[in-house]
């Protein structure tokens, strides 16, 4: 808890509303709930009865009716405010979880609307809770470093989450472990029901789309989004997949963001001391090294390059992740922060819902989707080469 009073201060104390400590402290709760069962989602699918194709459709279905629902997001966040939409988020995912409990092989109404319960808790809150992390940055003048406590706060809950998660479900089954979720997000709601003064409704008007990505900028930061995000969702769903097929062990998927976890908490620290003008080098670093990771998994079939590479896959993920995510909530301020949350998400979910629509064609995903993942990073490197040498070449004609 020292990391979270230091967070804190760090972040919030030149700020007037001291409701900002209930926002973090529901996120930090929030957190918790989700990583204690998040990573065996797809994983109780396939216990449930449900094919690997099965489980991809599932995913299309959520990535396909997330999409357009970040606008309908956008539009509830500025009408009733970014608290009230991170709780009908928590309500939404409540549902979420109780529909996993009743699901039974073969029904896919059920399973589609899963898939609707999933979309609705992703727009609501990730655009909600990122609208007031970008508001809340506004005083902040090292947006990497307060970026980097951001990742540091979250990833405590994500190492205790699946720890839990896999001991519940060894030690009972998956009724209790969502039983045991859904408390913690009840109690997750507490200090949002109590945080009633947070500056939470936007004033800004919103910007067209034209005029939101008119600076070369914006289309780098959002177009690194949606290619990074490809291989985020490959590392958070395929390979925990791929590590439990393996491996036929629970213990085997709970070790997987608990290694990365880890990882963030060690060196997201030192990530946010990357300095501005080196953000878009250290993102093409990090693209390099983490494409060599694919590379090596792909080439070695061996239990400690596994999880070997899990860790550095988390360590080199930080030279994208926070210089990534400081761009967008630095340049999105003051411009259009509700917009800019909305971009964010959407642009992460939309690439997905071709990954996932190829995968459900296939007998074979994991390969593919890795060699995916690969060409993704080279994209992602490619956008941030480009922007670079545009930078260069204006600072050349002036």
């Amino acid at each position: 808890m020292h990391l979270f009073h230091l967070y804190h201060h760090n972040r919030f104390d030149k700020l007037m509303h001291s409701d900002f400590w209930l926002f973090e402290l529901s996120i930090w709760l929030h957190v918790l709930a989700r990583s204690l069962i998040t990573v065996f989602v797809p994983i109780l699918l396939l216990t449930t009865g449900y094919s690997i194709g099965e489980v991809m459709i599932y995913y299309f279905l959520y990535n396909l009716f997330d999409v357009p629902l970040n606008w309908f997001a956008r539009y509830m966040t500025r009408q009733l405010g970014a608290r009230k939409v991170m709780i009908l988020a928590t309500i939404a995912v409540i549902a979420f979880f109780l529909t996993l409990g009743f699901l039974v092989p073969g029904n896919w109404p059920l399973l589609i609307l899963l898939g609707v319960f999933a979309a609705l808790y992703d727009v609501f809150y990730w655009v909600a809770h990122t609208y007031l992390f970008i508001v809340a940055s506004r005083e902040e003048k090292d947006t990497s470093s307060s970026t980097s406590w951001l990742y540091i706060v979250k990833r405590i809950a994500s190492l205790l989450g699946p720890a839990l998660g896999a001991g519940i479900l060894l030690l009972a089954n998956k009724e209790i472990l969502i039983a045991v979720s859904i408390a913690l997000f009840i109690l997750s709601l507490i200090p949002l029901f109590r945080a009633k003064h947070l500056p939470d409704k936007p004033q800004e008007p919103t910007l067209s789309f034209k005029e939101f990505f008119k600076a070369p900028e914006e289309r780098t930061n959002y177009l690194s989004t949606m290619f990074f995000s490809v291989h985020r969702s490959a590392e958070a769903v395929l390979w925990p997949l791929f590590i439990y097929i393996t491996f036929a062990s629970i213990g085997s998927v709970a070790i997987v963001p608990i290694i990365v976890s880890l990882t963030a908490i060690l060196f997201s620290y030192f990530a946010g001391k990357i300095h501005k003008k080196d953000r878009s080098k250290m993102i093409i670093l990090g693209s390099i090294l983490i494409a060599l990771m694919w590379i090596i998994r792909l080439s070695f079939d061996a239990t400690v390059i596994y999880y070997i590479t899990i860790f550095l896959v988390g360590l080199f993920s930080l030279l994208i992740n926070i210089p990534l995510d400081s761009n967008l909530f630095e340049r999105d301020t003051y411009r259009d922060p509700l917009s800019a949350a909305t971009y964010r998400n959407a642009s992460s979910m939309f690439i997905k819902i071709f990954l996932y629509g190829g995968l459900a064609l296939l007998v074979s995903v994991f390969q593919v989707s890795f060699i995916i993942a690969m060409i993704s990073l080279l994209l992602l490197l490619l956008v941030n080469y480009f922007f670079i040498a545009h930078q260069e070449q204006k600072l050349d004609i002036i």
